[in-house]
């Protein structure tokens, strides 16, 4: 570990699907050890609970023989989270072990640390707006595109998590009525034309029974191996499927940018995930239709960006929430100590009984 012994470092988690990556980083943001374990190393189930707590354990250990004094824990999950209690909402459809869990106690209980849990897209909006393109910014939003589609908002330099959670859930944007559906339920949100996932589904109910020599040549003759790449790869050759299907996921995340444009009127909007990074040539149709759906004046004075973050961008955003939070603890603790004045009320507003 590259590390100053005796320093300090906040231990942060960032929970996927298929992975846990942990690790230890310092109040600069700088990763000092990280490391990623598979979601299900000890199983589904109650497994997915213990292998967190054991790769928490294991940078507990760490940082003590680093002599690493532990300022708290940030832990980013792909779901909507209770502020507070960090119980996961029902809504977590890529780790449904986790749905309900109260994940900020039980974290809590079990290392006697500060925990903070919060929604991984959040996670990673702070991230860019402490350590990334984002910073400086007052007013910002992230669009992150992978397996699913996330956004997170800051608006006059605070987290909008609204009054369960869901705050800057862009995904979940209805951009076609009676559109493809969705498992939150609806039907035409963004993630159901633009996720990974959704994009390959795209591409076979497109394909007809007989693929073109192209999708033989990619897959090798199976198409079970079509993955997001390959899809923007035969976009890129020209494939008629690959491009319609290109084109929806672009059109839909450019309408749920406008969305965004429109409504919180941001000065920038980072575009991050998996999918954006892999297929770059997303990026200039989103801003383009983003430019077609929202208000002139609002989109001119907005920039959109991609990412500039590395690939270990979640951990980081889990460390910026834990920062984040020590932040409003201390702003609030001053606050409530500072002398209260009531304001008087002018005297022809008082209204006597």
């Amino acid at each position: 570990m590259n590390a100053s012994r005796g320093t300090g470092a906040i231990l942060a988690l960032d929970v996927g699907g298929t992975g846990i990556a942990g690790g230890l980083v310092n109040r600069g943001g700088r990763i000092l050890s990280s490391r990623t374990v598979a979601t299900d190393r000890l199983g589904r189930g109650e497994g997915v609970l213990k292998n967190l707590l054991a790769l928490v354990e294991d940078l507990e250990e760490e940082a003590r023989g680093a002599r690493l004094s532990l300022l708290g824990l940030g832990v980013g999950v792909p779901g909507a989270v209770e502020e507070g209690s960090g119980r996961i909402g029902p809504d977590i459809q890529n780790i449904p072990e986790l749905a309900n869990v109260p994940l900020g106690i039980v974290l809590r209980e079990r290392t006697g640390l500060q925990v903070v849990v919060d929604n991984d897209v959040n996670a990673l909006t702070l991230a860019e707006w402490m350590f990334g393109a984002a910073a400086g910014f007052r007013h910002a939003a992230m669009v992150a595109v992978g397996t699913g589609v996330g956004g997170g908002l800051i608006l006059n330099g605070a987290l909008v998590r609204g009054v369960s959670g869901y705050g800057g859930e862009i995904g979940h944007i209805t951009v076609e009525m009676d559109g493809r559906s969705c498992f939150c339920g609806s039907r035409g949100c963004v993630k159901a034309y633009a996720s990974g996932p959704d994009i390959v589904a795209q591409v076979h109910e497109l394909l007809d029974e007989k693929p073109s020599d192209l999708w033989i040549e990619l897959t090798e003759g199976d198409l079970a191996r079509i993955t997001p790449p390959l899809v923007f790869r035969a976009a890129d050759r020209g494939d008629p499927v690959a491009e319609t299907v290109v084109a929806k996921a672009a059109q839909a995340v450019g309408a749920g940018v406008a969305a965004i444009i429109n409504l919180c009127n941001p000065e920038m909007i980072v575009l991050g995930g998996g999918v954006l990074e892999a297929g770059a040539i997303l990026v200039e149709p989103v801003r383009r239709w983003a430019r077609f759906y929202a208000f002139t004046r609002a989109f001119e004075q907005t920039r959109i960006v991609r990412s500039g973050l590395s690939k270990q961008s979640g951990m980081l955003g889990a460390a910026a929430l834990f920062r984040y939070e020590a932040r409003c603890r201390k702003r609030r603790t001053v606050s409530e100590q500072a002398p209260h004045h009531p304001a008087s009320v002018p005297s022809h507003l008082i209204i006597d009984n």
